[in-house]
């Protein structure tokens, strides 16, 4: 999987700090609540990249397979995922959708 970016990371945590604001954690130390971030910064990140996963055709599962066990630079990696021709940005936003509407409908610092 390509390497996440510091602009990525960004992104990733502000979408995290705003869906803990909207989940209303208050109640929570602070130990706990940098614990869940942590938790649920992994968590996206797992779906954003299990949806690029998915938006792939089996052919290309199959050559990234390769590449992957070619040991390929990230550079490379990032050229197949940019060649592709998927958007991931909109399999990324689908994700984040996604894990959005399950954390604020799961009890605090469940997931």
């Amino acid at each position: 999987m390509p390497e996440i970016k510091p602009t990525q990371t960004r992104i990733i945590n502000t979408f995290v700090d705003k869906m803990m604001a909207d989940k209303g954690l208050d109640a929570m130390s602070a130990e706990e609540q940098a614990e869940l971030k942590k938790n649920l910064r992994v968590k996206v990140e797992e779906q954003i990249e299990q949806a690029m996963l998915r938006a792939l055709s089996d052919a290309q599962l199959l050559e990234l397979e390769k590449l992957v066990d070619d040991g390929v630079s990230d550079e490379e990696l990032d050229r197949f995922f940019a060649d592709s021709g998927v958007d991931f940005t909109k399999a990324a936003e689908q994700a984040m959708i996604e894990f959005r509407k399950a954390f604020l409908a799961s009890a605090a610092g469940e997931m």
